[in-house]
């Protein structure tokens, strides 16, 4: 396994990203990961490392604005600058000559990545947990904001209210013509079942998939590394199954 460090200079805004390269891998496939809210390359690495062995497929990940390794302080950062961020690795991967890239994000990743796929040639999705934002706040500064848990609206069950689920993310979904793979946990207590549902709703191709017994962060789990454990053996065989049904649509 080959592991690469980077920085990419968009201005004044320098944002480390890593790629992780495993033997005998081509550049057929690349997988973009982006990890949730305040999560970092480093906390996700041994997990993103081990998915690459398996697959073999190479990978991607990032520091947005305010996390991990990235020098801005959270409060400062903005979606926009962030989802301009997950951008500009997806255009270096491209640049770097990776053929389809599959972007795969979790909760606030989740949200980047439906965003990511209404402006860029995605060659899929995977959304695990994805989470929604308004639009009015995309350049607001996260100081500015509050996020989803915070929001009654964001997270009553009971709340028909649409405002949550119509936005740019879903309208990223919407008028993407690849597979997208909403994964959801069971348990979840962050992201309201209708937000991935709405995402599903607005897919043209895919497909629904619910993790059994298992809450928004696995860390709130009693075995959070069999959590873990668990949640990336749905996300390998998701990427298995699109690589299986790009054989089947090449025949």
């Amino acid at each position: 396994m080959k592991t690469e460090d980077f920085t990419l200079n968009l201005g004044t805004d320098q944002v480390p990203w890593r790629i992780f390269i495993p033997e005998q891998s081509s550049k057929e496939y690349c997988v973009l990961w982006i990890q949730g809210w305040s999560s970092s390359m480093d906390s996700h690495r041994k997990g993103v490392e081990r998915m690459s062995k398996t697959t073999g497929m190479t990978f991607a990940t990032l520091d947005p604005a305010g996390h991990g390794l990235h020098k801005l302080q959270l409060d400062e950062s903005t979606r926009k600058m962030q989802f301009d961020e997950v951008v500009a690795v997806f255009d270096e991967l491209k640049k770097l000559g990776y053929d389809k890239i599959i972007v795969v994000g979790g909760s606030f990743g989740g949200y980047l990545a439906a965003l990511l796929i209404g402006q860029r040639p995605a060659h899929a999705a995977v959304m695990r947990v994805p989470a929604n934002y308004p639009d009015d706040e995309f350049e607001l500064k996260s100081k500015e904001t509050m996020r989803s848990e915070d929001r009654t609206l964001w997270t009553s069950t009971k709340d028909s209210n649409d405002t949550l689920v119509n936005s740019m993310a879903t309208d990223g979904v919407k008028n993407y013509d690849g597979f997208v793979y909403i994964i959801v946990h069971e348990l979840d207590e962050v992201v309201p079942s209708r937000v991935p549902k709405h995402y599903f709703a607005a897919a043209k191709h895919g497909n629904y998939i619910i993790v059994p017994k298992t809450r928004h962060s696995p860390k709130l789990m009693k075995k959070p590394r069999s959590h873990f454990e668990y949640i990336e053996h749905w996300v390998i065989a998701t990427l298995e199954a699109i690589r299986m049904q790009d054989g089947l649509t090449s025949e």
